[in-house]
């Protein structure tokens, strides 16, 4: 859940009046329900078919996992500052399950015809399959999301502080004494027993979504018993003076309203679980009333926790920890430890999910692709590379996202990071629009839109707190850059009147969509070129690095190896490879086996042109030599046709020049000069007779193949047989006789 601006969340010090649980309860109560966690998951697992029949009830239920711990926090300082009965956030998500369920029932249906994996694997596939695209999402997801995690973290920590005495500022302990730290790789070994068995993401995972159904079931018993406890235990409990409320600001409830909406798909958790883990989109008809209605009963008990809360505690504990301390002040320690493993169960689910998808998506499509560059010369199976990858990067995730939560520890300004991960995924919202809608928009008109939106977002929200952070306030952020009051972060498009998170998402939503349209009218991109087909044997190697062989075999059922595949049975390969890889990267894959296969044409190619090159230069070397003879020389092919000749010969027998061409028959020229000296008897027997007794291929040529000139002139002797092709491996030969 989101925070409004300006909240915080921290704990107070140890006070007599609010009684402390012993660590090793606490900490054996939060490792009994891990493993009941674990168990559950492991048990849907091993039985595929179990709860079957009722699969649509656990999927609506799995959609909880949008309750974070804020909900059990965040919620109760939301109602107690604004004094709102529904958070604005699950009024946006139960307006969206309302009134836009056809559009998460199209994302479902797009996300199982493309094998899309994550939120930036639909945005890429939809849009030309662009690798750099699903970058640019991942990095956005990323800047977003780790924050959020950090604050799940930090919820847990000090929640746990809250019921055991500790510190109440990790990062004024050593690290190896923060529960931040433990409670973070527990829940990374959770995500990596359950979340990369597999190298397909496109697999449903029924332990994961049972697991997170499970807990959501858990986490709403636990605030309705506070609910009960409120409404039915506290009749004579003292009153203390409530606390100042400060005033909402202006503008504040409608970003949170549209937040609460985008957050339903643009979330990579929250995506994961309603359109990748979703086996059929009439779960998602039934999602539509049990998913709003569980968001109803589990905000039941905010308002009058918030109002009982400032009554009974008024400044002595933050609104924030209201959950907590009001049944320890009655000593309902029980109650208490209750409501803690409900804010546990809270953020294991949100943390174990965004972990999994966070890292399925860098995986893919940061470190996949440079994976594919070397996957020709290693020959073998990458599947556990793959899912190597994806462990590591949820051991990273995990661990900046604890050092982020203690890096913002006692940040009052920055405290609010829940509402500035949520508007920082949100500035992906105007590529998914265009995916879904406007397929053909280029891939870098997205990306430009992307980049846009999201430095409009940082330029309003994100920079004026780090400044505040630091106890400064610049000039120009009320006055703007230059003088440029309309730039200002305070007044960007004179939009005044408006909370700060309202211009922040106002802004980058409209910036993104705008660069985007300009983007795509500026520089179209030409249709990607057709490629060459694939031949099955080269399909079958690029498919068994990352696929199974059965699977493979399966694919290329019926297709002979060597022989070229069908588009359809190439499309399929790809398909599989994107629930591996990513879209992006299964189309770098098959674009390297392409290359790959075609390197022995390349070579062919190579060869010809080098051979061609050679008989060009042997050629322009044979005719240098000749025309620097004195002798007179012809030279003629296999076919006795007319090859090269020199001038000499030219000019020995008198031939004009028309009658000298390449390729002319010998036979034509021996008549033109048998003609000039006519032998005796019938001129064509003569020619005939002369011709055959020419050896298929002689060293010499006899004289009687032509006659002698009667003048001074002696006439060149060619001899037809004698010489060779000039494009076979020997050289030309030919026979001639000096002149005289």
């Amino acid at each position: 859940m989101l925070l409004p601006p300006n909240s915080t969340l921290s704990c107070p010090d140890a006070s007599p009046s609010v009684p402390m649980l012993s660590l090793t309860t606490v900490a054996l109560a939060s490792l009994a329900w891990l493993a009941l966690m674990f168990g559950t998951a492991l048990y849907a697992e091993r039985r595929p078919g179990v709860l079957a029949r009722h699969w649509r009830h656990i999927y609506a239920l799995s959609l909880a996992v949008h309750c974070t711990s804020w909900t059990f926090y965040g919620t109760v300082t939301q109602a107690a500052r604004y004094g709102w009965p529904l958070p604005p956030t699950f009024l946006g998500s139960i307006l969206l399950y309302a009134l836009a369920v056809a559009f998460m029932v199209r994302l479902v249906k797009l996300a199982r015809e493309t094998n899309a994996t994550s939120l930036a694997d639909l945005i890429a596939t939809r849009l030309g399959k662009d690798a750099w695209l699903a970058a640019t999402v991942t990095l956005v997801a990323a800047l977003g999301l780790i924050p959020y995690i950090a604050l799940q973290l930090k919820a847990v920590a000090m929640s746990f502080a809250m019921l055991t005495t500790r510190a109440t500022d990790g990062a004024a302990l050593p690290a190896w004494r923060d529960s931040a730290l433990y409670v973070a790789l527990a829940m990374a070994l959770f995500a990596m027993l359950f979340g990369t068995r597999r190298a397909s993401a496109a697999e449903h995972n029924r332990g994961l979504v049972l697991a997170m159904a499970f807990e959501s079931v858990f986490k709403l018993a636990a605030m309705l018993a506070l609910g009960v406890f409120v409404w039915f235990g506290l009749d004579d409990m003292p009153k203390a003076a409530v606390a100042a409320v400060p005033a909402p600001p202006a503008g504040g409830f409608a970003p949170f309203v549209l937040l609460g909406a985008l957050a339903m798909f643009i979330l990579p958790h929250q995506f994961h679980v309603a359109v990748v883990e979703c086996r059929d989109e009439r779960d998602v008809r039934t999602a539509r009333w049990q998913f709003p209605l569980y968001l109803l009963l589990i905000a039941l008990p905010v308002l009058p926790l918030a109002k009982v809360g400032q009554s009974v505690l008024g400044a002595q504990v933050p609104s924030d920890l209201y959950v907590l301390a009001l049944p320890l002040a009655q000593g309902h320690e029980a109650l208490a430890l209750f409501a803690f493993l409900g804010g546990l169960s809270a953020a294991t689910g949100m943390v174990v999910v965004s972990t999994l998808t966070l890292s399925l998506m860098i995986g893919n499509h940061w470190f996949a692709p440079n994976l594919l560059r070397g996957a020709w010369s290693r020959n073998r199976d990458l599947r556990g590379r793959v899912l190597a990858l994806r462990r590591g990067g949820i051991v990273a995730i995990m661990l900046l996202a604890w050092g982020y939560s203690r890096l913002i520890a006692g940040s009052e300004a920055l405290a609010d990071v829940g509402a500035v991960s949520f508007s920082a995924l949100a500035t992906l919202s105007p590529a998914l629009a265009f995916a879904v809608w406007r397929p053909q928009t280029p891939a870098r008109a997205a990306i430009v839109g992307i980049a846009a939106g999201f430095a409009a977002w940082a330029w309003v929200l994100l920079l004026p707190l780090l400044f505040e952070a630091r106890g400064l306030s610049p000039e120009w952020l009320r006055s703007g850059p230059f003088g440029l009051q309309a730039l200002a972060p305070e007044n960007l498009f004179g939009l005044t009147g408006w909370s700060r998170l309202g211009r922040a998402v106002g802004a980058s939503l409209f910036v993104g969509t705008l660069a985007t349209v300009l983007a795509a009218m500026w520089r179209r991109e030409s249709p990607r070129s057709a490629q060459p087909g694939l031949d099955a044997q080269t399909l079958r190697d690029a498919g068994l690095r990352f696929l199974p062989r059965e699977r493979v075999a399966q694919l290329l059922d019926g297709v002979p190896l060597g022989a070229p595949v069908e588009a359809a049975v190439e499309a399929g390969v790809e398909r599989e490879l994107a629930a591996v890889l990513g879209s992006s990267s299964a189309r770098v894959l098959l674009d390297a086996a392409r290359r790959e296969a075609g390197r022995d044409l390349d070579t062919v190619a190579a060869i010809v042109g080098e051979a061609s090159a050679d008989l060009r230069f042997n050629q322009r070397v044979l005719e240098a030599a000749l025309q620097n003879m004195s002798q007179g020389i012809s030279v003629v092919d296999a076919s006795l046709h007319l090859v090269a000749w020199n001038r000499r010969y030219a000019e020995l027998f008198g031939y004009p020049p028309e009658l000298l061409q390449i390729g002319r028959p010998i036979a034509d020229l021996a008549r033109w000069a048998m003609q000039r000296l006519p032998p005796p008897g019938d001129l064509e027997q003569a020619l005939e007779r002369r011709l055959a007794l020419c050896a298929p291929a002689p060293r010499t040529c006899p004289s009687a193949c032509w006659p002698t000139a009667a003048s001074s002139k002696s006439a060149a002797i060619p001899c037809p047989a004698a010489a060779s092709s000039p494009l076979s491996p020997t050289s030309p030969r030919s026979v001639a006789r000096r002149p005289g």
